[in-house]
């Protein structure tokens, strides 16, 4: 990943946080971003340094607006999450797989019949 592809893919993230979390100022969001990415400088491998850094900083989020009684902003845009949690007990789907899944236009084991496709098997 190029040191732009990084820039605008966590500018992706600032821009996706501050809709799940509309109660928050998108300054406070971007400082939280931003330390969350400072403390992955150090690697030679960027290729998950966004995906990684999404995952921090939404974990940072989702505790302060617990703590403060902020209404989070839950996006649905492939339809209703699992009942299930992943194993980290976070609800949400990893941002990678379903962007991948959806562009390969099946379904994935992470994303179960989320996205509606079929496997080979249930053909």
């Amino acid at each position: 990943m190029s040191e732009l592809d990084e820039t605008q893919a966590i500018d992706q993230v600032i821009d996706r946080l501050a809709e799940r979390f509309p109660s928050l100022e998108r300054g406070h969001i971007a400082d939280v971003v931003d330390e969350e990415h400072g403390k992955l400088d150090g690697g030679r491998v960027r290729d998950f340094v966004p995906v990684l850094v999404e995952k921090a900083a939404k974990k940072r989020l989702k505790k302060e607006a617990k703590e403060s009684g902020v209404v989070v902003e839950h996006l649905e845009a492939l339809g209703p999450l699992p009942d299930r949690a992943l194993p980290d007990g976070d609800p949400d789907l990893d941002p990678m797989e379903v962007e991948r899944a959806s562009r390969e236009g099946h379904r994935g084991p992470l994303l179960g019949d989320l996205l509606g496709g079929t496997s080979a098997n249930e053909r």
